[in-house]
């Protein structure tokens, strides 16, 4: 396992569903042998009325959770656990058949759950982390879009004014990036900067909108979507602080963009 772990929610055939994920376990190279994927599906006795965790089972759950990995030796790694439907999954890679293990330490920690234990076959190595588990574009974006709103909480922000959010999109043709513009121009984004270096052709727009969560993360889901219709690339946002000293969040593109720039 690496030590970045993130969580984010999305929906899973038109229900609610809970990420908890290893964002790297593959990253240093020395996880190569785990090829051999498993799922423990548990059955939550008190799912709430969206289908994930009550409070009280979360915490119960956790206990067992932590019981079973503190017990799991090096054949085993844990990559992350999905909560939809009122069952939570929890996915290992192992580097070899024999789950005996993990069976047994199921068999102990989940006696008052019922549950079940199988083997997910994939076609491509690690396919199913990457197509399933792994979040998609505006999933990834929206996870971005809370550490910069916590941040700007920290700072003061009571976020209930609005402000100028600039993003980035890059394109790989002039043709792409003019086309996108005829659409988002529609929808009151101003053009702020267009821009062209090796082939790429980078673009900054601008709109007065609310940066609470839901609210930025609305903006972000639309023009992630509007991007990649025209095979663009959305690369992220910035603002200023409000009721901050000018210039205090001067940093935050470099800080939580993912380095295109």
């Amino acid at each position: 396992m690496s030590d970045n772990w993130n969580t984010y929610f999305t929906v899973i055939d038109n229900k609610p569903a809970s990420f908890m994920l290893d964002m790297d376990p593959w990253k240093d190279g020395s996880n190569e042998m785990f090829v051999y994927l498993y799922r423990l599906s548990v059955t939550l006795n008190e799912p709430n009325e969206n289908g994930l965790t009550c409070n009280k089972e979360a915490t119960v759950l956790f206990e067992i959770e932590d019981s079973i990995h503190d017990a799991l030796d090096s054949h085993y790694m844990f990559v992350g656990r999905v909560t939809t439907d009122g069952r939570r999954d929890f996915y290992y890679y192992t580097d070899n058949e024999d789950t005996s293990k993990l069976e047994h330490l199921a068999v102990i920690n989940l006696e008052n759950y019922n549950y079940h234990f199988s083997r997910i076959e994939e076609q491509n190595p690690r396919a199913f982390y990457y197509e399933f588990l792994f979040p998609k574009k505006s999933d990834l974006q929206r996870m971005l879009n809370r550490q910069i709103v916590n941040k700007l909480s920290e700072l003061g922000d009571s976020l209930d004014q609005s402000r100028t959010v600039n993003h980035w999109i890059y394109f790989s043709s002039f043709e792409s990036r003019h086309l996108f513009i005829e659409k988002i121009q529609v929808d009151g984004f101003l053009i702020e900067e267009q821009e062209t270096q090796d082939n790429r052709f980078k673009l900054r727009i601008s709109r007065n909108d609310c940066v609470e969560f839901h609210s930025i993360s609305d903006v972000t889901d639309y023009l992630v979507n509007v991007a990649q219709q025209f095979h663009g690339d959305y690369d992220g946002w910035e603002t200023k602080v409000i009721n901050e000293p000018e210039g205090i969040f001067s940093g935050i593109k470099r800080l939580f963009k993912r380095g295109k720039s």
